[in-house]
């Protein structure tokens, strides 16, 4: 039994992890930064962040400065980067915090040269290009603007330029028509800066579909997400066989008994057993990340599939068990999963449930099934973070 807080928990496989991270180091063959916000996709910032660093990754990325801060507290050194946004009232605390900051816009670089001066230290600034995302970044659009901020950013004292970086919106898609034409708006704005001597260190641009499916997007640095947690980036961009899911998801048993046939079950009694019915009750609900609506569908007991009946709760959810409990004995504590696998104990037949299972199931993707998980249900690591010896 694991030493847990709740009867609901998240298993953590750091092994598979350092597994994972060691393959796109592999496969990269130039440093990785491995992303770890939104607590690391829900697999638990400090300890995955422990495991790619142990295991190959050479930077960490996260989107907030607060993300940043619990790296540090938990002793970790290596560089950390901002992707995105850092208000000029957190300078400060990013500079004395050591943190690497995107930058693309002057009223930020000139509150990091501040903060960096009046501390005596220097920051390290990567410039975001916008080459078709439109979501953050200076447009290449203007070819002329990154020179002419490059520039400009050198003329701060306290900046260190170390990096030029842009981001895919399509790279997990099967046409590779838009990735590529980020990619060639990339490459000619590289080629401008590098002519006028403004190329700095560290260039990349590649996500973890980028880094999988285009090798010419590689450059000095890769930044992969999602693929650390074994998980894919898109139904059109699978895994390698031999990378391992990170997480999975379990509760038990919190009651079982027989419900009569035409009884409601649930608020809003929108679900009316049909038969006379074995429910049990999982101490599982919406304010632990399992989506009311659309609704997760099913779980796991015993390697077999059950659905969940009625609406789901904020602490709980119902399952109809009937099938089950009539072939196998079934009592409160038995461990039901909602993402992983099971094995049914008569057949030895593997059933699983993944978070791209469950996705389809919300109409949504795998990132925000995990990252959706809520920091109330405790996280249990299994394996070894250290690298081997």
């Amino acid at each position: 039994m694991p030493n847990r807080e709740r009867p609901t928990w998240i298993e953590l496989d750091y092994t598979a992890a350092a597994h994972n991270i060691r393959r796109l180091c592999a496969i990269a063959g130039v440093p990785v930064m491995a992303v770890v916000k939104a607590n690391a996709y829900g697999h638990g910032a400090v300890p995955f962040a422990h495991t790619a660093l142990a295991h190959g990754a050479t930077m960490l990325a996260v989107a907030t400065v607060g993300e940043a801060r619990m790296l540090r507290e938990a002793a970790i050194t290596a560089p950390i980067m901002i992707l995105g946004y850092t208000p000029p009232w957190q300078a400060a605390e990013a500079v004395a915090l050591g943190l690497t900051c995107a930058v693309y816009d002057m009223d930020v670089a000139r509150a990091l040269a501040e903060a960096a001066t009046a501390q005596g230290r220097s920051v390290a600034v990567h410039v975001k290009v916008d080459t078709g995302m439109n979501r953050l970044g200076i447009s290449t659009l203007a070819p002329d603007d990154a020179g002419t901020f490059l520039r400009a950013l050198s003329d701060l004292p306290g900046l260190s330029v170390e990096g030029l970086f842009t981001h895919f919106a399509t790279a997990d898609e099967a046409n590779e028509r838009y990735a590529r034409v980020q990619l060639a708006r990339f490459r000619a704005l590289l080629k401008a800066v590098t002519a006028a001597g403004l190329r700095p260190p560290i260039v990349h641009a590649a996500n973890s579909a980028a880094t999988l499916r285009f090798p010419d997007a590689r450059f000095d640095m890769v930044r992969p997400g999602i693929a650390g947690y074994g998980l894919h980036a898109s139904p059109d961009t699978p895994l390698p066989a031999d990378f391992r899911p990170v997480l999975t998801l379990h509760t038990e048993l919190a009651q079982v008994k027989p419900v009569p046939a035409d009884m409601p079950l649930s608020y809003g009694c929108t679900f009316v057993t049909r038969r006379p019915s074995v429910i049990a009750t999982l101490p599982v609900g919406y304010a632990d990340g399992v989506r009311r609506v659309p609704p997760w569908r099913e779980v796991l007991l015993h390697g077999r599939r059950a659905p969940i009946v009625g609406r789901i709760c904020m602490d709980y959810l119902m399952i109809d068990i009937t099938e089950i409990a009539a072939d196998l004995p079934v009592q409160r504590g038995d461990t039901v999963t909602l993402i992983g696998a099971q094995v049914d104990p008569r057949t030895g037949h593997q059933e699983r449930i993944t978070a791209e299972e469950v996705a389809g199931w919300l109409g949504t993707i795998n990132y925000e099934v995990t990252s959706g998980l809520m920091a109330r249900v405790p996280r249990v690591g299994q394996g070894a973070i250290k690298a081997p010896a």
